[in-house]
């Protein structure tokens, strides 16, 4: 196998990610998340991710509308999901946010869709 090289006169491209936002939530932040998501935005979609012995088939399908978003709230707050994807439309824009489980809150990850695809 030959591994290629690449010397000074080339250059790698360049690789342009999206702006993402990050936060670590606590408990009353996380809830004031859930409340706006269902108030003020147009949901598209609502993923749970399981936990490292979870296969897809062991989750509730989470859907797109309001109980999905309280579903997705009730798995991530008993541990029953790891984590969760939100993708809702909101001010004109598509957003997915991700929701991951960590020892110090719930971690989002926000990124507008637009801008993920460059």
């Amino acid at each position: 196998m030959k591994l290629h090289t690449v010397d000074e006169t080339e250059s790698a491209p360049e690789i342009r990610l999206p702006p993402l936002q990050e936060a670590v939530l606590d408990e009353a932040t996380l809830d004031q998340l859930f409340f706006d998501l269902a108030e003020a935005a147009e949901l598209v979609s609502v993923s749970l991710k399981g936990g490292a012995t979870a296969r897809a088939g062991d989750l509730p399908r989470a859907g797109s509308g309001g109980d999905g978003l309280a579903l997705a709230r009730r798995a991530l707050g008993d541990g029953t999901a790891l984590g969760v994807q939100i993708r809702y439309r909101f001010a004109g824009s598509e957003w997915w946010d991700t929701l991951l489980r960590t020892p110090s809150g719930v971690r989002l990850v926000r990124v507008r869709h637009e801008d993920a695809l460059g």
